[in-house]
């Protein structure tokens, strides 16, 4: 059936159409420039005809869900023969569209249903969540040879509620989860007002509820990260989108672990899996092969490590060619507590060499390369990383050669295995969790990470949440192979990931805040968060002081309170004060410790001691670490960047006062900075003056500069 305009008409036509066809459920048309075809799915079956003065016009109104409606016109046409014809036009249009609504009738139930799943899911809407859902909606249009128009042209309204999940996905879900967020928060406030023992407060709340694929929560010191770690494992059982058995918390040490474990004590929550990294890859490890590894005594025994190391080095200096390397070496570069004239041979036993040693060697072990491609990865330029490299490497191939002949392992090893077997099952198919949360997610490395991520490669189920606490403003082990960039670039590696914050900090009061968190700051890679503090105030919190009074300070301490917590913090353990045991005696009523900063980490008192922040000292000036350099991911611009963070894990350890404790003379460029800076820091430290404060701060040695100007 066609009606095609006269070709005298045609001529006054032009450029528009002239000619129109009833094809196989289309509309054939024709114009002097163009064949066009418009399928009945996007044509709403109405036409309008008028009569002018000569012929007739027919006006169709064609409307295409993915671009802009537009108006068709059909000039020239015969009015006698138009008003049939158009007649007959919507005759055939209303006779597909009967047709398919029979066929449509049998998926209508299942495009309903998976509307209903986005709509009533009790959940929260995942991106890969969508994703699945558009190829799941497409499949059963597909199977049934429906096009997207077709469900338009026949129930719009259903099209329509489509539409926003397929056009817009993003803005979608963004709603949708916002108004489940809503809901979700009213009827569980009774279960986040006692889930712990006070109430969570709202960016906690939130926290527990979000769950992206891959989550990132940064958690500020003292913002209660533990608690969410735990309600959220609790509300995960609750709401019942999880068996416990299907929820895995990771924490890096057994002291973690264990205090995790305690506070999800409670009967329903028996069967969730609480482990460090190490425990849970040996146990998968058994599981998927049915036998676990044994773990060297070298691995899990200080004193058979050291006795390895020391016959080692016997070994090794036996021959005069290597013993030279090594008295070069230490000539070169001097390590504090280790001879340098020649007498290298008498302090194979050192403990403090043994420290250097197995630092590096456990470097090298990390780095999941044969020694060739090791070496090939240090600048040939770096003569102390080369060097370094010629004394250890012999070590490794000796410490390997001990566990194959032992036919054990070491813990890099089994997490290397777990991550292999996880990695060929599709982790998440075989192991079951669903739900994976990591603790101190700060301190990942690259190969725990690389098991993470085994672990959450699912082929046969939804991909496992990762949901990972940590706080890059306190990344302080780079030394033991953590990489800080894995939380700073964490939505680079994880595009659709969500990052959020707790933002509010129960430990130290808001003087102490404004000192550390603008300190931390000044690294322009550290993630920038909000973190405010409960407690607020306008006395300084931060008070500099010459080393020597914090004997009187805690005299005053002792007299002002019935009981406090005291904790002296030093850069290393050589700063511990040889007055400790006098003060503990004297000041019985405080409750007075020491740590090394690094020990600090997770710890907290009434008030805190900074001791030794000198120059030289925090930072230490000379670290001698140049292959921990050379293999480590180097991601910070600033200088001492990682001192940095250990001076902010410092002073946030308070919750009322810190002092720093240093030399008038020789001063710490952290203090220095404080103090030039304008920091609402108290100085009470006789001697240090502003010409001092620069010449730390330019980067001069306080006494050598005092000298040459004298």
């Amino acid at each position: 059936m066609k009606l095609t305009a006269s070709p005298f008409a045609q001529w006054f036509v032009q450029g528009d159409h002239f000619s129109i066809a009833v094809g196989e459920n289309c509309l054939k048309l024709e114009s002097k420039k163009m064949f066009e075809t418009v399928p009945f799915a996007l044509w709403d079956g109405q036409c309008r005809i008028r009569r002018g003065i000569f012929w007739g016009e027919l006006t169709l109104f064609v409307s295409p869900f993915d671009t802009q409606a537009r108006i068709i016109r059909i000039h020239g046409l015969n009015w006698r023969k138009l008003e049939t014809f158009a007649q007959s036009l919507a005759e055939h249009h209303r006779l597909w569209m009967d047709e398919q609504k029979i066929l449509l009738k049998p998926i209508l139930p299942q495009i309903d249903a998976l509307l209903a799943e986005l709509d009533d899911a009790p959940y929260y809407l995942r991106v890969d969540d969508v994703a699945q859902w558009q190829s799941r909606f497409h499949k059963v249009l597909t199977d049934y040879g429906v096009s997207f128009a077709v469900l338009n042209a026949v129930v719009p309204a259903i099209h329509q509620r489509a539409l926003a999940w397929l056009e817009k996905p993003d803005q979608a879900r963004t709603e949708r989860n916002q108004a489940w967020l809503t809901e979700t928060l009213s009827i569980w406030q009774p279960f986040f007002d006692t889930a712990e023992s006070s109430p969570l407060n709202q960016s906690q709340r939130h926290a527990v509820l979000q769950d992206e694929s891959h989550n990132l929560l940064l958690a500020g010191a003292g913002s209660g990260k533990t608690s969410v770690l735990t309600a959220r494992a609790r509300y995960l059982v609750a709401s019942g989108q999880a068996q416990p058995s299907e929820i895995l918390l990771l924490a890096f040490g057994k002291k973690a672990a264990e205090e995790l474990k305690q506070r999800l004590g409670q009967p329903e929550m028996k069967g969730i899996q609480v482990a460090t990294f190490h425990s849970f890859a040996l146990e998968t490890i058994r599981k998927l092969t049915g036998k676990a590894p044994d773990i060297s005594h070298l691995a899990s025994e200080d004193c058979s490590r050291s006795a390895f190391i020391t016959l080692a080095l016997s070994e090794q200096w036996q021959n005069k060619t290597q013993l030279n390397r090594w008295n070069k070496y230490f000539s070169e570069w001097p390590l504090p507590g280790v001879d340098r004239d020649g007498e290298l041979v008498k302090q194979a036993h050192s403990e403090k060499l043994h420290q250097w040693i197995w630092r590096r060697l456990s470097l090298l072990l990390q780095q999941n390369e044969s020694m060739t491609k090791v070496k090939q990865n240090i600048d040939s330029t770096d003569k102390q990383a080369n060097a370094e490299f010629g004394l250890i490497a012999p070590l490794v191939k000796a410490y390997q050669d001990v566990l194959k002949k032992e036919g054990t392992t070491d813990f890099d090893g089994l997490i290397r295995q777990a991550a292999k077997l996880l990695q060929r099952k599709h982790g998440a198919d075989v192991s079951g969790i669903r739900f994976i949360m990591v603790d101190e997610y700060q301190d990942i490395s690259p190969l725990r990470m690389t098991m993470l991520e085994a672990l959450c490669c699912a082929k046969k189920s939804r991909t496992p949440s990762l949901f990972a606490v940590g706080d890059d403003w306190q990344a302080i082990y780079r030394f033991t192979g953590a990489d800080v960039c894995l939380t700073t670039d964490f939505s680079e590696r994880f595009p659709d990931g969500n990052i959020s914050y707790l933002d509010t900090t129960y430990r130290f009061n808001n003087m102490i805040g404004e000192v550390a968190n603008r300190f931390v700051c000044q690294n322009p890679l550290q993630l920038e968060k909000p973190l405010n503090s409960i407690k607020t105030q306008k006395k300084k919190a931060v008070t500099v002081i010459g080393e020597g009074n914090e004997a009187d300070i805690m005299a005053d301490l002792s007299q002002r309170h019935q009981s406090a917590s005291v904790l002296i913090i030093g850069r290393n353990n050589s700063h511990r004060p040889t007055q400790l045991a006098d003060w503990q005696s004297r000041f019985s009523n405080l409750d007075i410790d020491y740590l090394t900063a690094h020990a600090s980490k997770g710890r907290e008192a009434d008030f805190v001691f900074v001791v030794n922040v000198d120059q030289d000292v925090f930072p230490p000036r000379v670290r001698n670490e140049a292959m921990l350099d050379a293999l480590l991911p180097q991601q910070d611009v600033i200088e001492d960047a990682e001192e940095r963070r250990l001076f902010y894990v410092a002073l946030t350890r308070a919750k009322e006062h810190v002092w720093l404790s240093c030399s008038p003379d020789r001063p710490s460029p952290f203090v220095c900075e404080l103090i030039d800076e304008c920091y609402p820091v108290l100085k009470k430290l006789a001697g240090l003056t502003k010409r001092k404060v620069q010449t730390v701060l330019q980067g001069e040695d306080v006494e050598l500069a005092s000298t040459n100007d004298g």
